[in-house]
């Protein structure tokens, strides 16, 4: 059963209908519409919860799954970071952010919303994703040719041109958009690039969700590392360097769930391998053995010989640790054959 928020019913049925083209009995499968009431009526009837959300709501979905004694799993919020480092392609990674923070407009968990780019490369970076993210095509279409489209709401619109503004009133420099762009639709606001943010900027530590990035001088892959670290939330991350082996060294240090090498949004497709979150983005992980695993409910059936009682018997007949030796022996060959 899948309840989908109340703001995207549509993708729901679409991907209900599909699954059902592709040979799903219906009835294996109902979608379920409505406000966050039907979702906690839901978790009272169900065997497992599947949930993918803020990291508030998810605190709500643990209290009442707990109550229940039921499992469950969370995706829930990132900031999710990307370093840059000397020796990466600079086309290539401005190329990579633009997909991994704009595509859906920002509206994914694993957008990258934090970049770290070492001091000798960041201009140079600056400049080149700057000149990408203000080539962006946006609007609405069917059609291929649209780059970003629009946001979810205009209560979202406003929440994220809030969060930029407030930035920006506090110092922050906004390098490209940060504007709505009522003049294609409600909910439309440009690829936003800030700099020059600080701790004590909603910017820098909340979750935006929206098409909003901001870059951040680092001396070397080390202080890269512990910014990136440095967050409550550890779902995504990206890695460009000057090689795979750098890179996959400096992702390995990264406090996330998931990290990428050469690209940004890579982890969603890659379906052969768990994807989750650590720290308050979240506990369990979809995709993969583990993901279908995760619905299941193990159950242990072993069996003992018969003649002379079984295992019990044998147990009964140790009288002193002679015996105790022998039958552990025979356990061992046991287990073998």
């Amino acid at each position: 059963m899948a309840k989908p928020s109340q703001l995207t019913p549509l993708s729901a049925n679409l991907a209900h209908e599909l699954m059902v083209e592709s040979g799903l009995d219906p009835a294996l499968l109902a979608v379920v519409h409505g406000e966050g009431d039907v979702g906690s009526e839901l978790i009272r009837h169900v065997d497992y919860i599947g949930f993918t959300g803020g990291t508030e709501t998810g605190r709500k979905v643990a209290v009442a799954a707990s109550e229940r004694l039921i499992p469950f799993s969370l995706e829930l919020g990132g900031k999710n970071p990307m370093v840059v480092l000397e020796g990466a392609s600079l086309n290539d990674a401005a190329r990579g952010l633009a997909a991994g923070a704009f595509a859906n407009s920002g509206q994914s968990c694993i957008s990258i919303e934090r970049v770290y780019v070492q001091e000798s490369v960041y201009e140079e970076f600056t400049r080149r994703f700057v000149e990408k993210a203000s080539s962006l095509k946006l609007g609405w279409a069917k059609s291929w040719d649209i780059d970003m489209g629009s946001l979810i709401s205009t209560d979202h619109l406003k929440k994220v041109l809030g969060c930029v503004q407030r930035s920006a009133d506090s110092g922050a420099r906004i390098l490209a958009g940060g504007k709505a762009r009522t003049d294609l639709g409600p909910s439309f606001i440009e690829p936003t690039i800030l700099s020059g943010v600080d701790d004590s900027m909603p910017v820098a530590k909340e979750e935006t969700f929206g098409p909003v990035v901001v870059l951040y001088p680092v001396r070397d892959a080390d202080q890269a590392i512990r910014l990136a670290n440095d967050s409550v939330f550890g779902l995504n991350a990206s890695v460009w360097a000057r090689g795979r082996q750098q890179a996959r060294g400096i992702a390995q240090q990264l406090e996330t769930g998931s990290a990428v090498v050469n690209s940004t949004l890579l982890i969603y497709s890659t379906f052969d391998v768990p994807m989750g979150g650590v720290k308050l983005s979240g506990l369990g992980r979809r995709h993969s053995e583990q993901g279908i695993l995760r619905y299941t409910q193990a159950q242990s059936i072993v069996g003992s010989f018969a003649t002379g009682g079984g295992y019990d018997a044998m147990l009964e007949r140790i009288q002193n640790e002679r015996a105790a030796k022998l039958l552990l022996r025979l356990l061992k060959f046991w287990r073998k054959v």
